[in-house]
């Protein structure tokens, strides 16, 4: 089966579901983003078979608000089915639903995942919304709140400590797959923090088409040169392995290493200052936390585990989103930032190092706890 058939395939398949499960009168429109709408979706084989490799993100675009909250009760329970079924045939990964509403999508204040939609979604059913979303012109970019595209990176940071503790570096037994996620998720936090540069300097490229980043960049003057140029070789020089014959301790260290020294400019870029992060008032890098908006996904969590067991975990987080959802952040970066440390040889580790990754694993631990509010979580 080729590439475009599976991409089909899989499609399908989510359109039926989703009509299947919402109703489709109650769609306006499924608009699919991410890697696979840029067209840089990644295959693998397995077994001689050709799978997508790549996560498939849906934004479900629904009539009103009543019909949101009802579709978010459902939420986990069709992304996990969906992702099964297509696992069957042609995913590796899964897909990942997001939901809204035409007027919210319409008339949101500008941010770098409806700039995203504008440049790179695709309606895959139902209304052309995309062409009547506002423009993004790219003296528009500035629009977009620094502390938005502060909170993106952190995002992918997250990913990328989540990757070394699930990679098998902290128990010894690190294997092809768990070295390449590590990987992996560095790969994507180095593009977003590219991303982020050209939104922040308003640089008249699209932040989404790598192609044209490396093609056009030599067209403008850019502010900050230097690390937007270190960012994009840093990026074509971070490579998957085949074999543990490939790889090398030392190398994801110093992949760490450069990941962690280009993020502490990348932020000092967003915030105009050049000082440590734990130098940095806490507001200036992810702005004020609205309550309605800790609210509302204090809702979206309770909404999302309806249908789930109910712990007191599920409370106590909900409450830590309302009263502090910066710390969120903070403790991954304090992880992240630490990581290097962790990356021994099989030859260097003693007793020194051996306590190291635990104390790291006992701090990730307790900075993940307030996600762990149900079985399904653990």
């Amino acid at each position: 089966m080729s590439h475009p058939e599976i991409i089909d395939n899989c499609k399908r398949i989510i359109i039926q579901y989703l009509i299947d499960t919402i109703g489709r009168g109650n769609i306006v429109s499924i608009i699919l983003y991410g890697s696979v709408a840029r067209n840089e979706e990644s295959y693998k084989y397995v077994n001689g078979k050709l799978f997508l490799e790549s996560d498939l993100d849906v934004l479900v675009v629904v009539k009103n608000i009543a019909i949101a909250v009802k579709s978010l009760i459902i939420l986990r329970r069709l992304c996990k089915n969906i992702s099964d079924e297509l696992r069957k045939k042609w995913l590796l990964s899964s897909v990942n639903f997001s939901i809204t509403t035409e007027n919210r999508l319409l008339y949101a204040r500008p941010n770098d995942f409806h700039l995203h939609l504008k440049l790179n979604g695709k309606v895959i059913f139902g209304k052309e919304l995309i062409g009547l979303m506002p423009g993004y012109g790219y003296d528009r970019y500035k629009a977009i709140p620094i502390s938005y595209l502060n909170r993106t990176i952190f995002g992918f940071l997250m990913l990328v400590v989540k990757s070394v503790a699930l990679s098998g570096i902290i128990e010894g037994k690190v294997t092809v797959d768990g070295y390449n996620s590590i990987l992996k998720s560095t790969r994507k936090l180095t593009l977003f923090m590219i991303r982020v540069i050209i939104i922040k300097d308003s640089i008249p490229l699209n932040p989404y088409d790598l192609t044209e980043i490396k093609t056009k960049k030599s067209l403008y003057e850019i502010k900050n040169y230097a690390i937007f140029d270190d960012l994009l070789n840093s990026y074509e020089d971070i490579k998957l392995r085949e074999s543990k014959e490939d790889w090398s301790i030392s190398e994801i260290q110093k992949c760490l290493v450069r990941v962690i020294s280009q993020f502490n400019s990348t932020i000092a870029i967003l915030t105009g200052i050049n000082q440590p992060f734990v130098a940095l008032p806490t507001k200036l890098i992810f702005g004020h936390f609205p309550f309605i908006r800790r609210l509302e996904y204090s809702v979206y969590i309770f909404l999302t585990n309806v249908t789930t067991t109910w712990t007191i975990g599920l409370f106590k987080f909900m409450i830590f989103i309302m009263l502090n959802p910066e710390r969120i952040f903070e403790g991954y970066y304090d992880l992240f930032v630490s990581s290097p440390r962790l990356m021994k040889s099989a030859g260097e580790l003693n007793n020194d190092s051996y306590q190291q990754r635990q104390s790291w694993l006992k701090q990730y631990n307790k900075t993940l706890k307030p996600w762990k509010y149900d079985v399904e979580n653990l």
